[in-house]
């Protein structure tokens, strides 16, 4: 059984999600990242990316981070 994320995690991973959502289909890198989600360490932000990667909230494409259909269409139904 997988472990839930901790609160700290689930911050992060909302910052992430936010900070990606908000430049759409240009995308991002997670070097942008760090600028973006002021308070989070290089590896907050890095285990933040890859669980909302795994969860299909997040796409990797190259080097940039792109909203999956499904973090875009509640994007639409709810904004940030």
């Amino acid at each position: 059984m997988a472990r839930r994320p901790g609160r700290e995690e689930r911050e992060a991973q909302a910052k992430v999600l936010r900070a990606v959502l908000l430049v759409g289909d240009r995308g991002t890198t997670e070097a942008d990242l760090e600028t973006a989600t002021e308070g989070l360490d290089p590896a907050e932000i890095e285990a933040a990316v890859q669980a909302l990667i795994d969860s299909n909230l997040l796409k990797r494409e190259e080097a940039l981070l792109y909203p999956s259909g499904p973090a875009t269409r509640f994007n639409r139904l709810r904004p940030l």
